[in-house]
């Protein structure tokens, strides 16, 4: 189950990925930099990196989240 629930989320996560708009991209790809740099220029060893593992994660993890707000708001715009 646990296995299923995973892949399910994965694909989710994708679904989201491929669903973002340009500028979103763009944006998630410069706060993913700005994190992988901070862990490998600065002084918090693996620890630090491990963080920012998880971190990167939560963000992926809330993709569909963003998208969801943002058709939210287009719908909205329309009514």
């Amino acid at each position: 189950m646990l296995k299923e629930t995973t892949t399910n989320e994965f694909d989710n996560t994708l679904n989201a990925v491929n669903n973002l708009s340009e500028e979103d991209a763009k944006s998630l790809l410069k706060i993913i930099y700005g994190f992988v740099n901070t862990a490998l220029t600065g002084d918090g060893g693996d620890k630090v990196k491990l963080e920012v593992v998880d971190k990167l994660s939560n963000i992926y993890k809330r993709i569909p989240e963003l998208n969801g707000l943002k058709d939210n708001k287009s719908s909205e715009k329309n009514d």
